[in-house]
C-alpha cells in the first residue's frame, strides 16, 4: 500500500505532462497534392459608369410634325442621336443632335436642294420629379425614366438650295416624359417654350425682328442602352 501511494503521484504527473503537450502540439501539415481551399466568391462587380450614361439613336417624329405638309411628313427623315449623363437619381445633363434628311430634292434655279436642309443641336439639364411617389404607386421610374422638367440651349439650323447656313439660337423651358418600352427601345416626348434670336433674313431679302418667342416639340423613338 505504501508503495502504491508513492507511485501514484508520479503517474499523475506524467499524464498531466502528456496532456499539455498534446494541446500545444502544432497542427499536422497538409497532405501533399491536396487541393487548397478557395475563398467564397462574392457578388459579381457591376459597371457603375454604364448605369450613369444613356446613349440613344432613333427618329424624331416631332420635327416632321413641326415641318408640316407634304415636305414634313413624306419628304424628310429626322434622324436623332443623344447622350444623357446622370448626376444623381433625379438630375441629368444631356445633348441631342437632329438631322433632317431630305427624300425629295427638287431643283431651284438649276440646283438641287441639300441632302440635309435643316437640323438642330441642344444641350441642357433635366430634373426627373416625383420619383418616390411614382415608385410608391408602382409607376415607371428609375434612372432616366419618368416625367421631367428641363432647361435647354437650342439652335435650329437651315440651309436653302446651297446658300449659307442660318442659325436661330434659343433658350427653352421643357416638360417631358421618357419611358422604356423594353430593354433596348425607349421613347422621349417633350414640348417647351422659350425665347431666341430670329433667322437672319438678309440672304432671302427679308427683314425680321432680332428676337422672337420659340416653341419646341420632340417625339422620338430611340434605340438606347
Amino acid at each position: 500500500m505504501r508503495t502504491l501511494r508513492l507511485f501514484l503521484p508520479g503517474v499523475l504527473l506524467v499524464a498531466s505532462t502528456a496532456r499539455s503537450s498534446a494541446q500545444t502540439a502544432p497542427a499536422p501539415a497538409a497532405t501533399p497534392g491536396a487541393a487548397p481551399s478557395l475563398p467564397t466568391a462574392g457578388p459579381a462587380p457591376t459597371d457603375a459608369a454604364s448605369d450613369k450614361l444613356l446613349l440613344k439613336v432613333g427618329l424624331n417624329a416631332g420635327r416632321a410634325i413641326t415641318m408640316g405638309g407634304y415636305d414634313g411628313f413624306l419628304g424628310r427623315v429626322p434622324l436623332s442621336v443623344g447622350a444623357e449623363v446622370a448626376l444623381s437619381s433625379k438630375f441629368t445633363l444631356y445633348g441631342q443632335a437632329d438631322a433632317d434628311f431630305s427624300l425629295r430634292r427638287p431643283t431651284f434655279n438649276g440646283e438641287r436642294s441639300n441632302l440635309i436642309p435643316s437640323g438642330a443641336i441642344g444641350l441642357g439639364g433635366r430634373y426627373y420629379y416625383n420619383q418616390v411617389g411614382r415608385a410608391r404607386n408602382n409607376r415607371a421610374h428609375g434612372q432616366f425614366i419618368g416625367n421631367y422638367l428641363g432647361l435647354e440651349a437650342h439652335a435650329e439650323m437651315r440651309r436653302l438650295y446651297g446658300r449659307s447656313v442660318e442659325t436661330m439660337p434659343s433658350l427653352n423651358l421643357l416638360w417631358g416624359m421618357q419611358r422604356r418600352i423594353n430593354r433596348s427601345l425607349l421613347f422621349d416626348i417633350n414640348a417647351g417654350i422659350g425665347a431666341g434670336a430670329s433667322y437672319n433674313g438678309a440672304t432671302l431679302g427679308l427683314s425680321s425682328a432680332p428676337f422672337t418667342f420659340t416653341t419646341q416639340l420632340n417625339a422620338s423613338l430611340y434605340f438606347g442602352r
